[in-house]
């Protein structure tokens, strides 16, 4: 998770600018991302170690097990629409609507 977050620490800095430093914060995201759906398995995993079979409840290691992964399942999906949200800045989209001032009206124009 230490390398996954690396990435993250320079990207940042101040508000990326340059096709490059989107680039940068997207691939960084994209890296946590990956870590986050990994621990989440991992975690998964190790709280099912945990459950006892037979048991009505569950022990409050499972719980705390399950808990976690599923905030590093939140984190991983937090990321990715964070790394898409850059993508769509960086691409506007074919069909999304030009930014800027709508049409101009002209004093030729029918005023009714």
């Amino acid at each position: 998770m230490a390398r996954a977050t690396e990435g993250l620490e320079e990207a940042a800095g101040p508000t990326p600018g340059t096709p490059e430093e989107l680039a940068a914060a997207q691939e960084a995201l994209l890296v946590v991302t990956a870590a986050g759906n990994k621990l989440a398995r991992q975690l998964d995993l190790l709280a099912h170690r945990y459950s006892g079979s037979g048991l009505v409840q569950p022990s409050e290691v499972q719980v705390a097990l399950d808990q976690a992964a599923a905030a590093a399942e939140d984190l991983g999906n937090c990321t990715k629409v964070a790394a898409q949200a850059i993508e769509d800045e960086r691409e506007p989209r074919a069909d999304a609507p030009p930014s800027g001032p709508g049409p101009q009206r002209t004093g030729e124009q029918d005023e009714r």
